[in-house]
């Protein structure tokens, strides 16, 4: 007795889908083509140049541009400037352009910068509110002149004026550390290198300016100075800020340094970030090396060119965080756990394995998959 072969089992039309669902309608290609060809046009609109960057990035861009244009408006170059004039306003002028382009750098390579970095971005903008402080301090003089007069034996020291120049300083310090605390939240990896290296030499150098500064308030003529309530004031809070400046800004170098040494992304904004840093620091202690000296007459031009080149120093020194945050410091990007890296591979592997397109594989596969479904139907039947 010959057994009947069992009859197929129906097969799904509608599990194989064509990928793509070309029209045969000439008319239809020959709309697309046309349209290819000649894209309908748009109507009024702004460059594209303009949409590419958000506008508070424009917007602290445009102040930078202001901030320039006052500087050469409150400029005296005089009917023939020497070089060095004109060399010394370049080296002035950078550090507060530069202080209103950092939040647009930050804001035009990262969009997302008010809710991934607010540190960060609170410490770049405080920094530019700094700038503008500073502008409006000049015009304001009048004004704290008349609020709180100086005392005859210093006239020129102002209360209200200390205490504004005092304020302002605070803010740029705070300024300062929360730049370096931002860049230290956005750090993704531990230090490979051993950090306490850095962290001496940024000790060190915090010391040795702090000290500096000290020996300079005390080389001042105290004879020929009536220390009065305003004149301790003034030379305790020059020395607290000047030191306060310092340690926040060896806190930013030693941070981007860290993340330059761990290889953060992208290492290019890491790199000319913490050089910009140490430009910075390098550039201080120079100062507060000038400041220890009385320069004869004979010396004055080489205290003179010193004092130059310390302010081309700290410049430099700006442009180099600015440069870092150009060159997107610091990615904001999610990291990519290891455990999804080796699933996505053996994915990879696996679909490399099988030949795109193989219809009759995929057929194969999906028959073997319910063959033993079908198998317990037919049982649960019996």
């Amino acid at each position: 007795m010959t057994a009947t072969q069992p009859d197929p089992l129906p097969m799904d039309d509608t599990r194989l889908e064509p990928l793509d669902e070309l029209s045969t309608d000439p008319l239809v290609e020959d709309e697309v083509a046309a349209d290819e060809l000649w894209p309908t046009p748009r109507g009024p609109h702004l460059p594209d140049a303009l949409g590419v960057l958000p506008g508070a990035a424009w917007a602290f861009g445009l102040l930078a541009v202001v901030r320039l244009a006052w500087s050469v408006h409150e400029a005296n170059f005089g009917p023939a400037p020497e070089l060095a004039t004109v060399a010394g306003f370049v080296f002035g002028a950078i550090p507060s352009v530069v202080a209103f382009l950092l939040p647009a750098a930050l804001l035009a390579r990262h969009r997302d910068a008010t809710s991934a970095a607010r540190t960060l971005l609170l410490g770049t903008i405080l920094l530019a509110v700094v700038e503008g402080l500073r502008v409006l301090s000049v015009p304001l003089q009048a004004v704290f002149e008349r609020l709180t007069p100086g005392s005859v034996e210093t006239p020129f020291l102002v209360p209200s004026a200390l205490i504004y120049d005092a304020a302002t300083g605070l803010l740029d310090a705070f300024a300062i550390a929360n730049i370096g605390l931002g860049l230290a939240e956005a750090r993704r990896y531990e230090d490979r290198a051993r950090a306490w290296p850095v962290v001496v030499a940024v000790v060190l150098l915090v010391i040795l300016i702090a000290v500096a500064r000290l020996v300079s308030v005390s080389q001042l003529p105290f004879d020929q100075i009536p220390m009065t309530a305003t004149v301790i004031a003034y030379l305790a809070t020059t020395v607290i800020l000047g030191v306060l400046s310092v340690g926040v800004f060896g806190y930013l170098t030693a941070t981007a340094t860290g993340g330059a040494r761990s290889a953060e992304e992208p290492a290019a904004g890491w790199i000319v970030g913490a050089f910009g840093g140490w430009l910075v620091m390098a550039a201080l202690g120079l100062f507060a090396a000038l400041s220890l000296q009385r320069p004869t007459p004979e010396s004055q031009p080489l205290f003179t060119n010193l004092a130059l080149l310390a302010e081309a120093i700290f410049a430099a020194g700006y442009l180099g965080l600015f440069g870092g945050l150009a060159l997107g410091l610091p990615s904001l990007d999610p990291v990519q756990d290891e455990d999804e890296d080796e699933d996505h591979t053996f994915d990879g592997e696996d679909a490399q394995e099988k030949e795109p397109g193989d219809v009759h594989a995929a057929e194969a596969e999906l028959a073997i998959d319910f063959e033993p479904e079908a198998a317990t139907f037919e049982a649960s039947g019996r």
